[in-house]
């Protein structure tokens, strides 16, 4: 399967550049993307500069950060590809009125469906599937770890999804307007569910990448903060300034490990 260039690419691409638009320089890590690592479901090509990033507890965070975004939207542009398909589908259905024998279009609608499923098949990252695309799939979820959190990420039910559709359109005359409505009301539930799906992945990711760019500032503030003027400066602005970085660093670490983002 052939993912487009994602949309957001530059707001990945962006965390990367987070030091020069701070005017900040990170010493020891940073990450880096390129438009042709997302345009590719397997996408193997997705990589952390090894000569730029050293064996320590942050780089390999933000390693862990780089895969779990790159899944993400993997995933939510491989439900948006999906959900091409679904609008094919609903389209045939709305549109079939002026067609003598609807019930020709069963076997364009299930031509669609196996395309959909093999989309879905194909929608891995390393290997790893990321979207159910059987009843009977192994793995029912993501395990996702990124800024020093765990996440548990539900995989898309595209098995059920194309099930309901194959039993709502096969099962009855396409010719009866009642069993038509009852096709078309199946789609556009599908629809809304893989909707509500991209919309979730989206915004699981906007969460990511924000969390990394507040972990990328604190680790330049750790490291150039001059510790002996610092000790020295005992101005109340000075005081309430590192109280509150403090503050902010000890919220930071106390705080829910493990997320479930799709029920």
């Amino acid at each position: 399967m052939d993912i487009n260039a994602i949309n957001s690419t530059n707001s990945i691409q962006n965390l990367n550049n987070l030091n020069n638009n701070q005017n900040q320089a990170l010493q020891k890590s940073q990450l880096k993307y390129q438009v042709e690592d997302f345009q590719s479901t397997e996408s193997t090509a997705l990589t952390v500069s090894k000569s730029s990033i050293i064996r320590s507890e942050f780089s390999q965070d933000l390693q862990s950060t780089n895969e779990t975004i790159a899944k993400t939207k993997i995933s939510e542009n491989a439900i948006n590809k999906l959900q091409e398909y679904i609008n094919n589908i609903d389209n045939k259905l709305q549109n079939s009125n002026n067609m003598q024998n609807k019930n020709d279009l069963k076997q364009e609608i299930n031509q669609e469906l196996r395309d959909f499923n093999q989309l879905a098949f194909d929608t891995k990252y390393k290997g790893e599937n990321l979207i159910a695309n059987r009843l009977n799939d192994d793995q029912d979820s993501i395990k996702l770890s990124a800024n020093g959190k765990l996440y548990s990420l539900d995989k898309a039910n595209i098995a059920n999804f194309t099930n309901n559709i194959f039993d709502a359109v096969n099962s009855g005359d396409l010719n009866n307007p009642e069993h038509l409505q009852k096709a078309i009301k199946t789609v556009e539930n599908t629809s809304n569910q893989m909707n509500e799906i991209s919309q979730n992945l989206s915004d699981f990711t906007k969460l990511l990448l924000n969390d990394a760019k507040t972990k990328i500032a604190e680790q330049n503030y750790n490291n150039y903060i001059d510790f002996g003027k610092e000790s020295s400066d005992f101005s109340k602005a000075n005081i309430n300034l590192n109280a509150g970085y403090l503050a902010a660093s000890q919220a930071n670490v106390v705080q829910e490990q493990s997320v479930r983002l799709l029920s």
